[in-house]
């Protein structure tokens, strides 16, 4: 070999190593890259004390309202529960998580309707709630995204405080102790999230739309948890099932309530075409969100659930164990044969 072969092996292993070092730079396991690094905090279960009083009374798991008055549909879908007020005591403040990804028209499907916000704030305000806050930490520019998506009018009409993310509302929070293990299906140990608002909130309420998703199949409650994390979160597309049920391992939220009102059946998560989307006039107030998704994949989006791995996962991770005080349950038939489903059509 000639000392110029010998030159041009060496630079050739040079740009491998090279690639291989920025590969390991690029990594980014806990999403912290070129954040400040904070102690972990730890999420409450805003659910646990719903859990006892669901246990004792029976409450539905999951309570679907039909009709085109989304303030009314939202009354009568909490009305088995007893109201707003089985969630929300006087003095509370309130986050409301709603999917605002996307800066893109709400007819679009893609984010979650205006209506539903304004409805479900002005029912939290009526209940008591001190405050409500509206908060998302959206793929598009945050300003941009409220706006498009009508939600930041929408919320601040009815009362709402709108909260913007910016870097130093992030602090790292602590999903589980040790490194998560893909071989288990893990994505969250400690990951950054938009803390500011959860910091002040004494009940949580998500508010997902029902849609496609290119890579899981469907984004509905648990997915919507994703507007929460900081960090690279772009990285958990590698293993989507996986982060998606760890997203409902890492929320356990006081309540949700699934946008069905348009359903966008194909070309998600950002859709595009008013034909993608289905009319279905349909919300779904629940109290297991693993039986959300999987009621409103079947019967919103007229698919099998027993294809959408990541219900599988959600119910394995968090949906066993009693003490952890929350359900999580794949079979939304098996709440149907215990009565613990409402359905109420309000024209």
């Amino acid at each position: 070999m000639s000392r110029r072969d010998v030159l041009r092996l060496g630079g050739t292993i040079g740009l491998a190593g090279a690639g291989v070092a920025g590969y390991g730079l690029l990594y980014d396991p806990t999403g912290e890259g070129g954040m400040p690094r904070h102690q972990a905090h730890k999420l409450e279960n805003y659910f646990a004390d719903v859990y006892d009083a669901a246990v004792s009374k029976s409450l539905p798991r999951l309570s679907i309202a039909r009709g085109q008055d989304l303030a009314k549909m939202v009354t009568a879908a909490l009305e088995p529960y007893g109201g707003m007020k089985a969630f929300v005591k006087s003095g509370d403040v309130v986050l409301v998580k709603p999917n605002v990804g996307f800066a893109s028209s709400p007819s679009i499907g893609a984010t979650t309707s205006p209506e539903l916000v304004e409805a479900v704030v002005g029912a939290c305000l009526a209940a008591g709630a001190a405050r409500v806050i509206v908060a998302d930490n959206p793929i598009a520019t945050p300003g941009t995204a409220f706006e498009k998506s009508k939600i930041a009018p929408a919320a601040e009409r009815a009362g709402a405080e709108v909260m913007l993310p910016s870097e130093p509302d992030f602090l790292n929070v602590e999903v589980r102790p040790d490194k998560p293990d893909i071989r288990k299906g893990e994505s969250l140990g400690r990951w950054p999230i938009f803390w500011k608002p959860i910091a002040q909130a004494d009940k949580v309420i998500g508010l997902p739309t029902v849609k496609d998703h290119n890579l899981c199949s469907a984004s509905i409650c648990m997915k919507n948890w994703y507007g929460l994390l900081g960090g690279r979160r772009d990285q958990f597309h590698q293993a989507i099932d996986n982060i998606v049920s760890d997203l409902g391992l890492m929320m356990s939220p006081t309540l949700v309530i699934a946008d069905g009102t348009r359903v966008l059946m194909r070309s998600g998560p950002t859709g595009g075409r008013k034909s993608d989307l289905k009319p279905a006039n349909t919300i779904v107030a629940a109290l297991d969100q693993v039986a959300c998704d999987a009621w409103c994949y079947e019967n919103l989006m007229e698919r099998d659930p027993a294809k959408l791995r990541y219900l599988e996962q959600a119910e394995a991770k968090f949906g066993q164990d009693p003490s952890l005080k929350r359900f999580g349950s794949r079979d939304w038939k098996a709440y149907q044969r215990q009565n613990l489903i409402r359905e109420t059509n309000v024209g």
